[in-house]
């Protein structure tokens, strides 16, 4: 669908320049993306260690990330260069290849049998720095971080209780990398049982206060207050709170991302070629504006100072909305390295290929049709899923050893214990929703 209409649209007027973003590499990843990412010794990749049930990364009490790494599944333990990953079409990280060789060596993909990586695709990044060592990275940290956050379908940000202070690189993957991705992005608080109750109270205050200045937001992203590694919780701290926590984010990774994953890829299909159409009619009708012989140099000058006339002519006739429309001043930097008279004029285009006609037809028919069937289309009921049961029993089991004092009932989540109890039985959980056997996308 892409390749047949909207990627042929794009080329003729060169979006792929006006806004680099490898849309393409991201139809190619069959399995969602999950990043992880936070400051320095916050437990990235002890996190990451716990989700997979094993010691496969190297982690220790300094600092150990330098690198980003792919972690997806395999059937044998193996290292994947950065240069290979980069390479492959079967992988969508060509779009890495931009930020040079110094990023490349910096990046490597890790394959194991880990059950969990049948659903998701890992990514462990560096470390977030302070101020005065900001300039002893070898690439550009923040857009690189961007084309992650662009590719994830979900992104955890870490913090350590004892590391709080958000630095200059921290509040640019704020206001850059992460911008526009706000309702993918989960707050994790690490190392929970590190401070006592009254404590954490003060820590999960000064976090808030912290964010408040970083998202823009008017609903703040979600939460997760525990202690995510394999080892007991320290005693005298809210083993309850951690637990419940806990499980809720495993179902939020590992039940509703990927539920989600295939919904989000139409919808960003849709928002491709929404764009990619506004493109083409905004140069295409300034390109039929233009004077065919004299006065070429001042027509150029007059079509880009009424850009404003040619997006109501655009949003009247396509009916476009114009809220969707980029600004001003990006067609004015565009046109500042690309000449108007390059591209072809929007009716000659459109009488010789019909792109413009078949790319609304992607978006008013197609599109509209694909996500109907894909709403109409059942999905296995979670509490079939082995991966999820796998990771809950292995929780179950923590619990149990973390549970000195307190009772074994008050630690399973409400959103998990009747389907933990349930599961293979055939019975419908209340607080899940729907019926026995299967669940309505």
């Amino acid at each position: 669908m892409y390749d047949n209409s909207v990627k042929l649209l794009e080329d003729q007027y060169l979006y792929d320049q006006f806004r680099p973003s490898y849309f393409q590499d991201a139809l190619t990843c069959t399995t969602p993306l999950v990043l992880f990412i936070g400051p320095f010794s916050a437990g990235k990749t002890t996190f990451i260690n716990y989700l997979l049930g094993g010691d496969y990364l190297f982690t220790g009490p300094e600092p150990t990330t330098s690198r980003f790494t792919c972690v997806c599944y395999g059937n044998e333990v193996q290292q994947i260069s950065g240069h290979i990953l980069s390479s492959s079409s079967d992988m969508p990280f060509r779009g890495l290849q931009r930020f040079g060789h110094e990023f490349l060596e910096g990046f490597s993909g890790f394959q194991c049998p880990a059950d969990v990586l049948k659903s998701i695709t890992l990514v462990d990044t560096p470390g977030v720095l302070e101020t005065a060592d900001v300039h002893s990275r070898s690439y550009d940290y923040i857009e690189a971080m961007r084309w992650f956050v662009e590719h994830a379908d979900l992104v955890f940000v870490l913090f350590d209780p004892s590391k709080l202070d958000a630095g200059a690189e921290l509040r640019s993957l704020f206001t850059s990398a992460l911008k526009g991705a706000e309702s993918r992005v989960r707050i994790v608080l690490n190392k929970a049982d590190s401070v006592g109750h009254h404590e954490l109270m003060k820590v999960h205050g000064a976090l808030f206060w912290n964010l408040s200045n970083l998202i823009t937001t008017s609903e703040p992203p979600r939460v997760y207050v525990s202690s995510f590694w394999s080892k007991a919780y320290k005693p005298d701290t809210n083993h309850l709170l951690f637990e419940t926590e806990k499980q809720a984010l495993l179902y939020d990774m590992l039940y509703a991302v990927p539920l989600e994953a295939l919904d989000r890829k139409v919808a960003n299909l849709l928002r491709r070629a929404q764009m990619a159409l506004i493109h083409a009619c905004v140069l295409g009708t300034a390109r039929m504006k233009l004077p065919a012989f004299f006065g070429k140099t001042k027509g150029k000058v007059k079509a880009i100072e009424n850009l404003s006339q040619i997006y109501q002519e655009i949003q009247g006739k396509y009916k476009l909305p114009v809220v969707n429309f980029p600004a001003e001043s990006e067609y004015k930097n565009f046109l500042a390295a690309h000449d108007l008279y390059d591209f072809p004029k929007l009716d000659q285009l459109e009488k010789k290929s019909g792109l413009i006609r078949k790319v609304q037809d992607l978006i008013g028919v197609q599109i509209p049709g694909l996500l109907r069937s894909i709403s109409h289309n059942t999905i296995a009921d979670p509490r079939q899923n082995r991966i999820l049961l796998t990771m809950l029993e292995r929780q179950e089991k923590q619990a149990a050893q973390n549970a000195t004092h307190v009772k074994t009932d008050q630690h399973k989540n409400f959103l998990f214990a009747q389907a933990v109890a349930h599961m293979g039985k055939g019975s419908a959980n209340p607080s899940l929703g729907g019926e026995p056997e299967t669940t309505t996308a």
